[in-house]
């Protein structure tokens, strides 16, 4: 057991590490002075790895160590170093920018010098693709003894390298070196192929984790499968294999147990999910001769957000309604017979005969068409995601064999790993030693895969394994409960992630990047007529393509203008000591320096005591990355800050309007807007700074007003946030945004310790399940009002509910964390732990059910108001509202004169709804308001405060409406309402006065309620009193 706990230092920890510094006979290497300038300033400088060790006997901080990028010399600039080593020193290991960290500083009690053994170890754990670590020793100067180096304990560990110009004779006192190998430090791991000798051992380390695997296959089952193999060599394919290490009394130990193979179905991946991005997982050659296979696969494309709720999009749905022969009623009276109707010469209005229900629908044929058609339309899962049938060609090469598996096993350019185990006390971070030892296992395979069946529990290897790879998406399929699909490539594990500034050469580089992840519109969703546009004809390159008009402005101004305010860099994959050119491009970025911090304080948590970083801030503009690299975003933002000199990154993304790519906003933490607006936010316009770059026109953000998702990054290390169980819920209401918010921001405490120490990431295991549109309409931003001129406060996109609320959809995106599943819940199996929906099953550990409605219609019978009216309208979500707009768009293009709008309620969003729709082109005498009875309440509930209804505000908005001839009807509850006999179009709705009992019905051709679906006051106390007299109470 290690006598010393190292980990990183946190903030809390900045007492202690100063009383250390200050405490007698403490050793320590690198410049202390600073140290010296009080706590606040201790973390002010940016260090990669700050480390601390404590002794676990005593539990007191015995060691504080800083690690770097780039060496503690004021002179040299962070990114020349590697030529300073060249030229200075003659050294024999190939150093380079990825694979070197320099020990600046530590500082150590006198009496615990193996304590930088451990601290080493430890950063090399932390540091996978670090192989050397450089301490560089000044010049001995006389100075006071207080600020005396040693490196008496640091030489023991490390070789000594003295530069060019060093002479024992003449020259001795100069620069030197301390260089620690990784090899040197690490204990020795050695790999071999499992042996059935080998099973007890393997055994025991899988039980720790997975004991059901040894109650299932019993005690023996690793050495008969090895045996297996051994008796039939033909068919290999898979490979055991396990590595051992020595402990401290050099006895071989096995350590970690890794199970691949090459003998799957290729096939099956291919047509189950996405890897055409991955060569289909075959190698092909086009010089070789190849065989040439035809798979139909089923796709999902999700339709473009302009292509939903927009105006174009609707008269999509529109034209689609007449499709068929439906004529409108001002072309002429083909359903209705023209007997039937009586015109009036008096200003051209349409009067009915006294004619009968079924001819009065009938009047209203188009109209209900329209209604029904947008209602299925926008409820149906069919408009949102398209399902379609493709074929995609399979191509592989022959390999001197006729066409089928056989072949397809031979020009495989893939192996799965079905298990990767270590032992308990293994170092976790270590087992990326395990996947290079995987691809070494495989010479002539580029690509690696995990499966991970969706009802298994997380094993902890698995998942440190995991953060190498990237998942595969899932095509449609008629396989219940597809596993989960991770998979790497050997470029991601063996090459080294480089960044170079922009050259003229790499403008068509960066025009590739820009679009290549792009695709072309196919077909448009739910349409089987070309006669219809494509909603607003709609080009998904378009806003790829608009950025690209900024990234060449940009490229211009980098290359033209020697004061740019941008910085604009290529990433590369290879040899980081090598000319780009030698390098493969995999990515860009484009920084400047960021102004607008201040700003932030009054929308989001940010701490106020980062003053040092003013000047050091950057925004990034756009930042593209093959996916496969995402896993290196940690070494791309600190080789970012070394050659830009920035160590704090923002990214703002908003809610409407030009958005910019970024590829690494995952990987970055996002900031919270505040629970709680204490202080009011002043709306000032956007103050307009000098820029010395005229030429880029970027958009400007108002930080007090527009609606921001803002990302950052310090350079922290990464802390994944996360919860155990799955979780599912069912509904997104205004409850689900609140806990899903919690869940995601479990890290942002008041005390800021977390978001102080760490790049806090969320990874929730959340699945939500909402009726189709639900999220979408939610997070819609391209609605655009033509009556309103100012859309945030149009009804349509105002939100009644708290900023706590309001900012999960325009201040954050739900979506960047959380699995949302559109369709409707059939039935929950309990004993199982699944909920199935039409299309799928969905597995769970534990299930909440979040499905409360703000407005719920209540009838004395219930069964007459199960089946909801195509007319009928409740608005519980903006799905609704948006519904509810084209509804009424319809009711007036079609029945301009004669149409009757019947609301239900009392309480203030009845009005607001009112004013909505007279503003909107309603008629205040085509409108109808029914207001319930309303109880007052007495003593405790007179005490309440309702902030939706207020009986004096009502009394002045009532008389406004009737003044301007609306009809306001008093205490009247809802009874039921009479539909067509035939479809469901409410013709009549009845009422029922109280005290008096009696009815009175409204003719409608639309019928709005605000029945509030909350259990009353007096239906509350009858339940507790019923509770209490069953209890005995």
């Amino acid at each position: 057991m290690s006598d010393f706990d190292v980990r990183w230092a946190l903030i809390s920890d900045r007492d202690s590490i100063t009383k250390l510094i200050r405490t007698p006979g403490v050793k320590w290497f690198g410049n202390i002075r600073q140290k010296f300038y009080g706590t606040d300033s201790l973390f002010n400088c940016y260090q990669t790895h700050r480390m601390v060790a404590h002794s676990v006997e005593t539990s007191k901080l015995v060691a504080y160590a800083e690690f770097r990028t780039y060496p503690s010399i004021t002179a040299l600039p962070n990114d020349c170093w590697l030529e300073w080593l060249s030229v200075r020193y003659c050294l024999p290991m190939p150093i380079s920018w990825l694979n070197t960290l320099f020990f600046n500083f530590c500082i150590y009690k006198s009496e615990c010098p193996e304590v930088l053994a451990q601290v080493l170890q430890e950063v090399f754990y932390l540091e996978n693709r670090a192989t050397y670590f450089i301490t560089v020793k000044m010049p001995n100067v006389k100075q006071q003894a207080h600020l005396k180096e040693y490196y008496g304990d640091l030489e023991k560990l490390c070789k000594i390298y003295y530069p060019r110009e060093y002479s024992i004779n003449n020259n001795f006192n100069t620069q030197s070196l301390y260089i620690v190998e990784r090899f040197d430090m690490l204990p020795k791991i050695t790999y071999r192929k499992a042996l059935a000798e080998d099973n007890d051992d393997i055994i025991a380390i899988q039980e720790v984790e997975m004991p059901e695997l040894r109650e299932e296959l019993g005690d023996f089952y690793i050495a008969e499968e090895l045996m297996h193999q051994e008796r039939e060599p033909q068919e290999e394919g898979d490979l055991l294999v396990v590595a051992e290490m020595n402990n401290k009394c050099q006895e071989t130990e096995l350590a970690i147990f890794i199970w691949m193979t090459t003998n799957f179905d290729i096939r099956y991946y291919v047509c189950n999910y996405e890897m055409g991005s991955f060569g289909n997982l075959v190698k092909f050659d086009p010089r070789m001769s190849f065989h040439y296979e035809t798979l139909t696969v089923s796709s999902v494309h999700r339709r473009a957000a302009a292509s939903m709720f927009t105006t174009d999009a609707l008269e999509d749905l529109d034209a689609m309604t007449i499709v068929g022969g439906l004529q409108r009623n001002d072309s002429g009276m083909s359903v209705a017979s023209v007997g039937k109707m009586k015109v009036s010469s008096i200003n051209g209005t349409i009067d009915d005969a006294h004619v009968s229900k079924a001819n009065k629908f009938y009047m209203r044929e188009v109209l209900y068409s329209k209604f029904k058609n947008i209602l299925e339309k926008l409820r149906s899962l069919d408009y949102y995601l398209r399902q379609e049938t493709n074929t995609i060609n399979f191509v592989y090469n022959a390999m001197s064999k006729p066409p089928g598996p056989k072949a397809i096993r031979e020009a495989s350019n893939v192996f799965l790993v079905k298990c990767v185990m270590a032992r308990q006390d293994f170092p976790l971070p270590r087992l990326f030693n395990a996947v290079v030892a995987m691809f070494s296992a495989y010479p002539d395979k580029d690509y690696g895969m995990m499966v991970i069946p969706k009802r298994a529990k997380a094993i902890t290897s698995h998942m440190e394994v995991l953060q190498y790879f990237i998942p595969v998406a899932s095509r449609p399929s008629d396989e219940s409960n597809q596993e989960e699909v991770y998979i790497t490539h050997r470029s991601t594990i063996f090459g080294e992630i480089s960044l170079y500034k922009l050259e003229k050469d790499d403008v068509s580089v960066v025009h590739s990047l820009s679009l290549g992840n792009t695709t072309e519109v196919g077909s448009p969703a739910g349409s089987n007529s070309s006669s219809v546009s494509y909603c607003s004809k709609i080009n998904l390159r378009e806003e790829a393509e608009n950025e690209l008009v900024v990234l060449d402005a940009i490229m211009k101004d980098v290359l033209e203008n020697e004061y740019s305010d941008f910085h604009m860099f290529t990433i590369r994959c290879g040899n980081s000591t090598k000319p780009a050119k030698e390098n493969t491009s995999v990515g860009f970025v484009v920084v400047r320096q960021f102004h607008d911090h201040s700003k932030l304080f009054d929308h989001y948590n940010l701490s106020r005591r980062e003053a040092h970083l003013d000047r050091l801030r950057a925004e990034i503009i756009s930042l593209r990355l093959h996916p496969l690299f995402i896993v290196s975003s940690s070494l791309i933002l600190r080789e970012l800050a070394k050659k830009t000199h920035f160590y704090d990154f923002y990214f703002i993304t908003p809610f409407s309007g030009r958005t910019f790519s970024n590829d690494l906003k995952k990987m970055m933490m996002v900031l919270e807007p505040r629970a709680f607006k204490k202080a009011p936010i002043f709306f000032e316009p956007p103050y307009k700074r000098k820029k010395a770059t005229s030429s880029v026109n970027l958009p400007t953000y108002n930080f007090s007003k527009d609606h921001l998702i803002i990302y950052r990054h310090r350079l922290f290390p990464v802390k994944w946030f996360t919860n155990n169980s799955r979780l599912v819920v069912i509904g997104f209401s205004s409850l689900t945004k609140a806990f899903l918010r919690k869940l995601i921001f479990q890290w942002n405490r008041k005390d800021q310790n977390n978001r102080g120490n760490y790049t806090c990431l969320s990874w929730v295991q959340v699945t939500v399940i909402s009726s189709p549109g639900i999220v979408e309409a939610e997070y819609d931003s391209l609605f655009q009002c033509p009556y309103c001129s100012n859309i945030r406060k149009c009804y349509l996109s105002f939100n009644n509910r708290s900023c706590y609320i309001r900012d999960c959809c325009v201040r954050m995106d739900l979506r960047f964390w959380v699995h949302f599943v559109p369709g409707t819940v059939e039935f929950i199996e309990r004993d199982k732990k699944f909920v199935k929906l039409q299309a799928c099953e969905i597995l769970y550990d534990t299930l909440i059910c979040l499905c409360s409605q703000d407005y719920v219609i209540r009838s004395s019978n219930e069964d007459a108001i199960k089946k909801i009216p195509c007319n009928f309208v409740e608005l519980n979500c903006r799905l609704n509202k948006f519904m509810l707009y084209y509804k009424v768009r319809a009711l007036l293009e079609e029945v301009p004169r004669t149409y009757l709008i019947v609301i239900y309620g009392n309480n203030l969003c009845t009005y607001e709804c009112i004013s909505f729709l007279i503003e909107h082109g309603v008629d205040h005498s085509r409108l109808v308001l029914v207001q319930p009875h309303r109880y007052t309440g007495f003593g405790e509930e007179d005490k309440l405060k309702n902030p939706y209804w207020d009986s004096n505000i009502q009394q002045i908005l009532d008389d406004l409406l009737s003044d301007n001839g609306m009809s306001i009807y008093n205490d009247f509850n809802f009874h039921h309402w009479v539909v067509h006999e035939t479809t469901d179009f409410i013709m009549d709705v009845v009422f029922q006065h109280f005290p008096s009992r009696r009815m009175m019905t409204f003719e409608c051709d639309l019928f709005i309620s605000f029945d509030e679906g909350k259990i009353s006051y007096q239906d509350k106390q009858c339940s507790i009193y019923g509770v209490q007299t069953r209890n005995g109470w």
